[in-house]
């Protein structure tokens, strides 16, 4: 009898491989990733097993963050979650401003839907009220009692406040102030995946802090409780040593790049 031929669409056909390995870069890295990933990533060579075991690890725990927030995002029923109200009791984005769900609101909730599952995951975990800012159809875990230096966090489609305002004016412009967060948050996660969003914040708001941050002007400053401060760089010490420290890996990164590059070339 002749050798049985593997299946096609068996894991261990090349292309079974590729798709499976696009696929991941997908999820994990976004369109920017799986491009790379074509380009350059698959045809590396086969890294030391350490590596191998790293780069495992790191891949499971992003799939398993993903798994668990959308799954969370998908058992989470807040279709009736109560419209949020200011401690007074007056209603605030009420039934009446409910927004028509459109297919741009639709699209940022399914590009979220990880990021807000393991929000809401936090919420519950801690016990926390959650309520929806109808006007945008929006989110809001709300903390019981403020902590100080706390900030408020955004996660896709839901925020996280520790402080919320007491009047129900300010607390609806908070709201929809971070309900526009949301489709920031879409984009970094189509473009880099679900990371991309906190990592390019973090960033912007380490040499733009506060009000000079491009992500909170975009979604309005007054409304987010900031006062303008300017629009250009803060450079004190830190933001100067970390230019230096990343002007120096780059040039290493060239450096050894160029030298792997010449030795290959002699070994013919």
């Amino acid at each position: 009898m002749g050798r049985r031929r593997r299946q096609w669409w068996g894991y261990s056909h090349p292309h079974s491989r590729a798709a499976v390995h696009l696929f991941f870069w997908l999820l994990v890295a976004g369109v920017l990733g799986a491009a790379y990933w074509w380009l350059r990533g698959r045809h590396a060579p086969v890294r030391r097993a350490p590596v191998r075991v790293a780069q495992g690890v790191v891949a499971g725990l992003a799939v398993g963050l993903i798994l668990v927030g959308t799954t969370w995002r998908s058992l989470t029923d807040l279709g009736d979650a109560p419209v949020c109200a200011a401690p007074p009791g007056e209603d605030w984005g009420s039934t009446d401003e409910v927004a028509p769900l459109t297919a741009s609101v639709a699209a940022q909730k399914v590009a979220t839907w990880p990021e807000t599952g393991l929000a809401m995951l936090y919420a519950d975990a801690r016990g926390l009220t959650v309520c929806r800012y109808a006007a945008a159809d929006y989110y809001v875990g709300v903390v019981a009692e403020a902590v100080a230096g706390k900030r408020t966090v955004n996660f896709g489609d839901m925020v996280v406040s520790p402080r919320f305002p007491t009047l129900p004016a300010d607390a609806a412009a908070l709201a929809a102030h971070e309900s526009r967060h949301r489709p920031q948050w879409a984009v970094a996660t189509l473009l880099g995946g679900p990371a991309a969003f906190p990592v390019a914040y973090g960033v912007d708001d380490f040499f733009f802090p506060g009000a000079r941050n491009h992500f909170e002007r975009l979604a309005g400053l007054s409304s987010g409780g900031y006062a303008w401060e300017g629009a250009g760089p803060v450079l004190g010490a830190r933001q100067v040593l970390a230019l230096v420290l990343v002007a120096g890996g780059a040039t290493g990164l060239v450096v050894r790049h160029r030298y792997r590059r010449r030795e290959r070339v002699r070994a013919g």
